[in-house]
């Protein structure tokens, strides 16, 4: 069910993460009441929308929100996937990579006003719920034609921001790089966040084919609803 969000915070807040952006959740007119709600921030080291104006925004939105509960999933190991390094390299460098954001942003990640704590991809694969799910995953992969459709049509889009094929010194191992990513992924964002009693998911971009197919087929509540966001700078930044 969904209501009106109440937001309560200022524009003119003097604690606002970011002096230069602002974000919003972009739901196409679709609200949701986050007050107490617990939600996952999650991140991707890496990527610019999760560093300086743009992280802080998202941070500023979240307070504005009243999110009772906030865990900041930094996705740093999960990166050695995509990595053109031997396995143990790829993720040595990953979960570095996943170090320095933390201790990058902590300032940022100290202004979230709710109940906060951080969450390495690591602790995620270790939780015991993980293998069955990885298994179930895996299993519609091979036998659930349209699960593998949703997951290969994800893959191509991937392909296609890096130029396609062509582009790429190898295909079939970037190809085979991203099924793994996405196998390991949707199992845990899904319902293993839904299984922990996670109400939203917090993301920049919409929800992909792929996750959306696993969230249809394993999320048999309302749990872990995709929060994407869109980004303006506000008028005083101009």
């Amino acid at each position: 069910m969904t209501t009106t969000a109440t937001i309560s915070a200022p524009e003119s807040d003097t604690r606002l993460a970011s002096a230069s952006h602002k974000a919003a959740f972009d739901l196409k007119g679709q609200r949701y009441d986050y007050t107490g709600a617990t939600a996952i921030l999650l991140t991707s080291v890496g990527a610019d929308y999760h560093e300086g104006e743009k992280l802080g925004a998202t941070i500023d939105l979240i307070n504005r929100s009243g999110f009772g509960r906030v865990t900041v999933a930094v996705a740093d190991t999960l990166q050695r996937h995509n990595l053109d390094l031997p396995p143990a390299q790829a993720y040595s460098l990953s979960r570095r990579r996943g170090d320095q954001w933390i201790a990058r942003n902590q300032p940022l990640l100290d202004l979230i006003e709710s109940d906060v704590d951080i969450l390495r991809w690591d602790e995620a694969l270790s939780d015991a719920r993980y293998p069955r799910l990885l298994k179930r995953i895996r299993l519609a992969y091979d036998t659930d034609a349209g699960y593998r459709t949703a997951i290969d049509a994800t893959i191509d889009r991937f392909i296609d921001r890096r130029g396609g094929d062509e582009a790429i010194d190898d295909p079939a191992r970037a190809r085979h790089g991203c099924l793994t990513y996405l196998l390991e992924e949707c199992p845990i964002i899904q319902p293993l966040w839904a299984a922990a009693g996670y109400d939203h998911v917090i993301y920049p971009q919409h929800i992909s084919a792929a996750m959306q197919a696993t969230r249809d087929r394993f999320v048999p509540d309302q749990r872990v609803t995709w929060l994407p966001l869109r980004f303006k700078k506000r008028r005083s930044a101009k």
